[in-house]
């Protein structure tokens, strides 16, 4: 488990740190923790939120044709991991398994990919604030 603290801009485990860290310190799971810790290489940076957790926002400095292939570059690689999931669900169905997601996930896993289709064309694009949010279990499924 990591902490993360808006006042430092700073990360923290427990097992390092011990009770040594900030007092504003929030919670932050190993999978939001790697996922995070990719923003600089697609020259993003780590922000607090307006509740002092970390997102990944926009570096200073990036060109709006800039921002498109960062954000194109994270729909891609996360729509080809929520894919993968997808696979295995109709492979599970094909070979008249036990499938690993409920039909329910499977549906809200097929709207998720959708979103992620879609997200190029919305208005939000490309800032990383408005992209699609993946359904909290998909984390556990990779």
């Amino acid at each position: 488990m990591y902490f993360y603290s808006a006042a430092t801009g700073g990360f923290y485990e427990r097992s390092y740190h011990g009770s040594n860290m900030p007092a504003d310190v929030c919670e932050v799971s190993a999978d939001e923790y790697a996922l995070l810790m990719q923003a600089p290489s697609q020259g993003r940076v780590i922000v607090p939120d307006h509740k002092g957790r970390p997102v990944i926002a926009d570096a200073p400095g990036l060109d709006f044709e800039q921002q498109c292939a960062v954000e194109r570059a994270w729909r891609d690689d996360v729509l080809l991991k929520a894919c993968a999931v997808r696979d295995r669900h109709r492979d599970e169905q094909e070979l008249s398994r036990l499938t690993t997601l409920t039909q329910e996930r499977f549906v809200e896993l097929l709207g998720y990919i959708q979103k992620l289709r879609d997200w190029p064309q919305s208005t939000g694009f490309p800032s990383a604030a408005q992209r699609p949010v993946a359904p909290a279990w998909l984390a556990k499924q990779a």
